[in-house]
């Protein structure tokens, strides 16, 4: 039996659990450092940064599956992995146009380049 070193539940700088050192690039080549050769970058309620993750995967040689975390009012977090990148784009619009309009503070939250 084959047995691979994975992390299915991993948050990028768009999560605000994330570090804003957490971009798609550092955590691939993060993974790459610690011999994972599974990943899923699962947002909190995105699917923003999966390309980018998905592109960094590849050029590493790791498999990332396309994910989100899904939150809702109730504070139900749930993983949600994807078979493929547009079904995970379909699912981010979906749940982006049932998300509570909230501004944004420049002030407090500044945008966050990748």
């Amino acid at each position: 039996m084959k047995t691979l070193e994975y992390d299915l539940h991993i948050h990028s700088c768009l999560s605000p659990c994330g570090d804003d050192d957490m971009t798609p690039g550092n955590i691939v080549g993060m993974a790459a450092l610690k011999g994972l050769e599974v990943i899923a970058v699962t947002d909190h309620n995105s699917c923003k940064n999966c390309p980018a993750v998905l592109h960094f995967a590849e050029e590493f040689g790791i498999l990332a599956i396309p994910g989100m975390e899904l939150c809702t009012s109730e504070e139900v977090h749930a993983v949600c992995l994807f078979p493929t990148l547009s079904k995970a784009m379909e699912f981010d619009a979906y749940v982006e146009k049932k998300l509570i309009p909230f501004p944004n503070n420049v002030e407090i939250w500044e945008p966050v380049y990748i």
